[in-house]
């Protein structure tokens, strides 16, 4: 055999070789047997035996990441670069980042931000792009693996933290039936109040008859959805069903926002045409579509507008709808906030044009203050805005803006001027809740300083700026601090900031509401500190009723614990109704006695409009009292017609006086 005709074999054996070895490999068939031990753990709820596989899994990935690292590190930043800005959105990074540890160490090295973007502005850039993500059913399983999915709904933005309803509407607006029956059946999770809204953005005609067939009914918000998003057919199915889905002004403002003009002609062409106001134009305005609005105000009657058309039109920069609108007869009025919109997004040739006019817009003190917001910061359009003659007015919100922003060059410049920019306490406080110590260290070095308040150490804490709160309180005398430094703390959950607060001789004051705002969060390890104390920190009904709003079972059972327990009352029972709390209101009516509740737990429940809550507290045996007409009438100018509906059939069902009654606010 010759010598070349060898090679491919043997290179063929060497590399059947190196696959054999790494099936062989012990530490990837431990890890193959951790992944199904911990899976088997949380199948039997066994969370001790899952944390110690999950723990060592951990280990042993990094482990095998090591054996890798030297043919990772061998990748030039430009192809993770590439990977990036090419192939993977923010939520696919995060999934990357949490399963490699080597491409988490990249992404610090080369400053690249890891963030959750289940949130309502990520979603309508996507839809406004026409980039939007389609994530399958495996990346939906592995966020409900691997993250903490909590009960309930937010829109998360920089948070680790899942809800439920993230991911529910976040499968609505991919308009995938597949993951949706999935995150429904297998997962327990439920459409809330926005997912209409998402799936009408969507457009997936199949996805709402799904819904429909699982006995959904929609509203207003679905077809406003629909019409953000363009989606015609979506929005002719919903006005198709009997009764056809209900809308109102959002509809044709949301089609007027994303420059849909056959969807806004459809809807005004209907019998009777859907509704619309003013909000249709100054969407349109904003959203730069001029040929919306001309059409819109070409119509009899023209369709209504405001001073606010002129200004979202200032806002976006778009001259030539102004230009359109002033030129009207009438023309579309304006005032003040015309120029201030357009100092807010830097517009300076829009608010120059204003300004030029005859008579020119008006503006006031919020142009300056705006020019200097924070996040933006538009010298220029300052400076200009002062060289007028008369000058554009400002005030001491134009610093407080500037000094939250952390534009220390702004601050310096107004108040260099002659008289300079006023300031005050604002100043001093939005600069610490900013976190801008810098800004904060200038102002107060100024001859004479300037002024702060309790606010400053109060929004510091707010915002968890440890040193910014370190820094003021060593000065000579220190900033003056009171109980809403201490609650600021616990409602954001700052536990490091509340240590050091306390830890201080003597410690920042505080009060039963820094109990009550800690629950608001669920924030159970700042609660068990504050109780642990000596003296612990007070509490009073309101901490109980805190946390049935936020919906925080783990924090009432630990309140309730305690010896002896937090006071309640019926309010617990009717906040967690406000709020659509099912599963907190069941907890509380097991307990023994059961948290009290009255006539104003069925009300509130007709007042969130939770018809399933309604449903359950008049089915229990002796029923939650209620006053029929009351939740009925409470029902009604809400446009929950479900709710009505079902009131109605009860009517043979008098009203009840509340059968539970304490003389005490607070029943132990």
């Amino acid at each position: 055999m010759a010598r070349g005709e060898g090679e491919p074999s043997t290179k063929r054996a060497k590399v059947d070789e190196a696959e054999e070895k790494e099936e062989e490999d012990p530490l990837v068939r431990r890890r193959e047997e951790l992944v199904v031990a911990a899976k088997e753990a949380r199948s039997r709820e066994d969370a001790r035996a899952e944390r110690v596989a999950r723990r060592e899994l951990v280990t042993l990935c990094g482990k095998l990441e090591a054996k890798n690292g030297k043919l990772l590190t061998r990748l030039p930043p430009e192809l993770w670069q590439k990977i990036i800005d090419e192939n993977l959105n923010p939520n696919d990074l995060l999934a990357l980042a949490m399963t490699c540890r080597f491409f988490r160490e990249k992404q610090k090295d080369l400053g690249w931000k890891l963030e959750t973007e289940l949130n309502a502005k990520y979603l309508l850039k996507l839809q406004k792009s026409g980039n939007v993500a389609s994530h399958t059913l495996g990346w939906f399983r592995w966020v409900c693996d691997t993250l903490k999915v909590l009960p309930g709904f937010t829109w998360s933005y920089k948070s680790l933290k899942v809800y439920e309803g993230n991911l529910v509407d976040y499968a609505a607006f991919q308009g995938s039936v597949e993951i949706l029956r999935w995150l429904m059946e297998e997962k327990g999770c439920e459409p809330n109040g926005g997912t209409w809204f998402w799936a009408g953005m969507g457009g997936s005609v199949e996805l709402f008859e799904y819904l429909r067939g699982k006995g959904y009914e929609f509203n207003v918000m679905a077809c406003a959805g629909a019409a953000r998003g363009g989606h015609l057919e979506a929005l002719k199915f919903l006005r198709g069903l009997d009764p056809p889905c209900r809308w109102d002004w959002k509809t044709c403002a949301e089609a007027a926002q994303g420059g849909h003009l056959e969807v806004l002609k459809w809807a005004r062409s209907e019998d009777p045409p859907c509704p619309w106001g003013a909000w249709t134009c100054q969407e349109a305005a904003e959203g730069g579509h001029l040929e919306v609005l001309k059409w819109v105000r070409d119509q009899d009657p023209p369709c209504p507008w405001s001073t606010s058309t002129c200004a979202r039109a200032a806002k976006g920069g778009h001259l030539d709808v102004l230009k359109w609108a002033r030129s009207q007869d009438p023309p579309c009025p304006w005032n003040e906030d015309t120029c201030a919109s357009a100092a807010w997004k830097g517009q300076l040739e829009v608010l120059k044009w204003a300004r030029s006019q005859d008579p020119p817009c008006p503006w006031d003190e919020r142009t300056c203050a705006r020019a200097a917001y924070p996040g933006r910061g538009h010298l220029e359009v300052l400076k200009w805005s002062r060289s007028q003659n008369p000058p554009c007015p400002w005030d001491a919100w134009t610093c407080g803006r500037a000094a939250k922003g952390g534009h220390l060059d702004i601050l310096k410049w107004a108040r260099s001027q002659d008289p300079p920019c006023p300031w005050d306490a604002t100043t001093c406080s939005l600069a610490a809740e900013g976190g801008q110590l810098e800004v904060l260290k200038w102002a107060f070095s100024q001859d004479p300083p300037c002024p702060w308040d309790e606010r400053t150490c109060s929004l510091a804490a707010y915002r968890g700026h440890l040193e910014v709160l370190k820094w003021a309180r060593s000065e000579d005398p220190p900033c003056p601090w009171n109980e809403e430094t201490c609650y600021y703390a616990a409602q954001e959950g700052h536990l490091e900031v509340l240590k050091w607060l306390r830890g201080l001789d003597p410690p920042c004051p505080w009060d039963e509401e820094t109990c009550e705002r800690a629950t608001y969060g669920g924030r159970l390890d700042v609660l068990k500190f504050l109780r642990s104390q000596d003296p612990p920190c007070p509490w009073n009904r309101k901490t109980c009723e805190g946390a049935a709003w936020g919906g925080h079972i783990e924090v009432l059972k630990f309140l309730r614990g305690q010896d002896p327990p937090c006071p309640w009352n019926e309010d617990t029972c009717a906040l967690a109704a406000l709020e659509g709390q099912l599963e907190v209101l069941k907890w509380l009516r097991l307990q023994d006695p059961p948290c009290p509740w009255n006539s104003e737990t069925c009300a509130d429940a007709a007042r969130g409009g939770h018809l399933e809550v309604l449903k359950w507290l008049r089915s229990q045996d002796p029923p939650c009292p209620w006053r029929r007409s009351d939740c009925r009438e409470i029902a009604s100018p809400r446009a929950n017609q479900n709710i009505v509906d079902w009131i109605d059939q009860r009517e043979d069902e008098s009203d009840a006086e509340d059968w539970e009654y304490s003389d005490n606010d607070d029943v132990w």
